[in-house]
């Protein structure tokens, strides 16, 4: 039977934790009563820097069940940095690994399909939540402009596809190969090329302590993104900046006819100001996603390491 790392990243969750573990350990030992994984299946906790005691909870638990184990990050690094952490030290110890928020608001039930599915031939298994129906109207709002977005600059993703995914050993292995920097799973999965599978699960509420995925960390995950998958906002820069240039003959010949044939070219201050502020304007907002690239180029050029371990729990 294949052995299943569950690999957690957390922040600050001292609330979830045992919760997570009594939940987690009980399915682990179901679906290896059903022989659908091995007994040895275990938990991997990501300590991504808390602040509060998550880190000595995991320590509590793993002193008398070696089936939760965990790493704790030197400081904060991020989520998508403290996942791919996880899923690299577990690579040498697993036949697959599932990622999943220590929250478990993504339904944890739902591992049994996505074992399924590995044991039919997927490598890939991505979760896919099946309706947003629980979400208020502003996280529903931006999260659905989120995968729109990301469509439009020319990102594969799936939509309502998080972070809830299973990678078999070659999957893991492949994905150890992108040394970027700045990593975006949902799309870098996906791009590995090896058979992909769905699995539709539940959101349930969330038990204990507040969500640490802001709006501004969403976005910040969009431009890690776009960036990193994306050449199109440069190609949008060349094609409005043409798009000017050619405009620009227009409106000379425009000023010229006046000046010529009409005699009524009266200098406008109103019309040289705003033309000024405009060009101005998207000058700097071109150079500031050009300067997003080189910001990208720039991190991974210093090859500076992505995370940085302060303990390990086997």
């Amino acid at each position: 039977m294949p052995k299943l790392a569950i690999v957690l990243p957390c922040f600050n969750e001292r609330e979830s934790i045992e919760h997570a573990v009594i939940q987690l350990t009980a399915l682990i030992k179901k679906l290896a009563g059903e022989r659908l994984i091995s007994k040895n299946s275990y938990l991997f906790f990501v300590d991504d820097g808390s602040s509060d005691e998550s880190w000595s909870i995991i320590e509590k638990f793993n002193s008398y069940n070696k089936a939760i184990k965990g790493l704790k990050l030197s400081r904060n690094f991020g989520h998508q940095i403290a996942l791919l952490a996880g899923l690299s030290e577990v690579t040498q110890n697993c036949d697959a690994a599932l990622s999943i928020d220590s929250d478990l608001q993504q339904d944890p039930l739902a591992i049994r399909d996505f074992v399924t599915e590995f044991l039919n031939g997927a490598d890939v298994v991505i979760g896919v939540r099946k309706d947003r129906a629980k979400d208020g109207w502003l996280k529903k709002l931006t999260a659905l402009g989120f995968y729109k977005f990301m469509g439009l600059m020319g990102v594969g993703t799936v939509p309502n596809h998080s972070d809830y995914r299973l990678l078999s050993k070659r999957a893991l292995e492949a994905l150890a190969l992108f040394p970027e920097a700045n990593i975006f799973l949902r799309a870098t999965c996906l791009h590995l090329g090896f058979k992909i599978r769905t699995v539709f699960f539940d959101v349930n509420e969330r038990k204990y302590g507040q969500t640490k995925y802001s709006i501004s960390k969403m976005l910040r995950l969009a431009f890690d993104g776009i960036t990193s998958f994306s050449v199109a906002p440069l190609r949008i820069i060349a094609i409005t900046g043409f798009v000017i240039f050619i405009s620009s003959f227009g409106m000379g010949g425009y000023v010229i006819w006046h000046k010529l044939f009409l005699g009524d070219s009266v200098p406008g201050w109103a019309s040289i100001t705003l033309s000024i502020y405009f060009i101005g304007g998207l000058q700097l907002f071109f150079l500031g996603v050009v300067g997003e690239y080189v910001g990208q180029i720039y991190k991974t050029v210093k090859n500076r390491p992505r995370w940085i371990c302060e303990h390990k729990l086997d």
